[in-house]
Formats: structure tokens, sequence, C-alpha cells
């Protein structure tokens, strides 16, 4: 009972979002804008398996501002918003982590941010085992350039030509390597494009 009524609070916040969002959807990038669709209702309880809305509050106090704490709320406004601006659901995944370290899925799924949250919600325990740990830390750890999903194609073998990284050893807003001393390393500073 508790499930299915977790289930209609979430289909309720879905569908009253249009109307209930102050958040500035303009703000939003114009490849965002242009992969934004409306989820079906397999895909928003499907992506949910992603979602953590405390650490999702954590990491957008924009969204807290204008929205509050309240789990459906914050799981709306990224089903509605923060998938397509790449936002991520909790600290575990990264889709652009994702999408870059698993080239058989890029070059299946090409610029698709949905298909990817899908498979990995059907697929996490292959994270960490059979699949690359799907989070910016991994990635930089790992010496790998990490492309945002929309500079992908699909049937093509690696990033867009001339895509520039979102996140490389050298550049990594937002997240702080240290030491064991606590002394920061790998400072983030330039950034090349694919292919040069």
């Amino acid at each position: 009972m508790k499930r299915v009524t977790k289930f209609l609070s979430l289909a309720l916040a879905l569908v009253l979002s249009v109307s209930v969002f102050t958040v500035n959807a303009n703000a939003m990038s114009a490849a965002g804008e242009a992969h934004r669709r409306a989820l079906t209702t397999e895909e928003v309880t499907t992506i949910y398996k992603t979602f953590n809305a405390k650490i999702y509050a954590k990491m957008y106090p924009d969204v807290v501002k204008e929205l509050g704490e309240d789990e459906m709320a914050l799981y709306t406004h990224f089903v509605t918003f923060g998938i397509w601006e790449q936002r991520q659901p909790s600290e575990a995944f990264n889709v652009n982590a994702y999408a870059t370290l698993n080239p058989d899925l890029s070059e299946k799924f090409g610029d698709d941010i949905v298909a990817y949250y899908m498979y990995y919600a059907n697929h996490m325990a292959e994270s960490g085992t059979t699949r690359s740990m799907p989070t910016y830390n991994y990635a930089i750890w790992h010496d790998t350039n990490v492309y945002s999903v929309y500079d992908f194609t699909a049937g093509q073998k690696g990033p867009n030509k001339g895509a520039v990284p979102v996140c490389t050893r050298n550049y990594h807003p937002g997240i702080v390597i240290r030491n064991a001393d606590g002394k920061e390393i790998w400072p983030s500073v330039g950034i090349k494009p694919a292919d040069e």
C-alpha cells in the first residue's frame, strides 16, 4: 500500500508540475531544451530508482530555494527539468560519466539521455563489476575525459569531433581532489576539445 501511495503521489506531482514550478525553465541550455520531451509513466517510475532527494537537495540549493525539500517536488523538478539540464539524481550516478565510460552504450544510445537512465536503473548491479562506476570521480581517477551526453551520436564511436570535455583530470568544476594531507591536487586548469 505504501508503494502504491508513493506512486500515486509521484503521478499527481508530475501532472501538476507544469503549473506548480516557479523554477525558470528558460535557463536550460539549448541542448537540454532541444532534447526535452514528456517522459512516459514507465520512464518516470524506473528513473526514480536512481534518485536520492537528500543528495539532490544538497547538490542543488537553487532548486530547494524555489521548491523546498519535499521529495516528490524535487523528483518532479528532476524529471521535468533537471534530467535535461544534466543534473545528477544522486552521488552515485552522473549521466555524462556513464555515457563516456561506456562506449558500447554511447554508440547505441547516442544523445538519448533517457535511454542511459533507463539502462542504468535496470542494470545498477553492473556498476563497479562489469561496468565502470558512473561518476566524475571515477573518471578523474582513471584519467578519462568526460563529455556531455549531448556530444554523442548513435552509431558513432566516441564523442562528436570538436566536443569539449565537461570534466577532465585537470578540469573538474565542483570536484576537489585532495591527497592524504588534505592538499588539493590536480588543480583545475585548461581543457581541450576532442580529436585535438
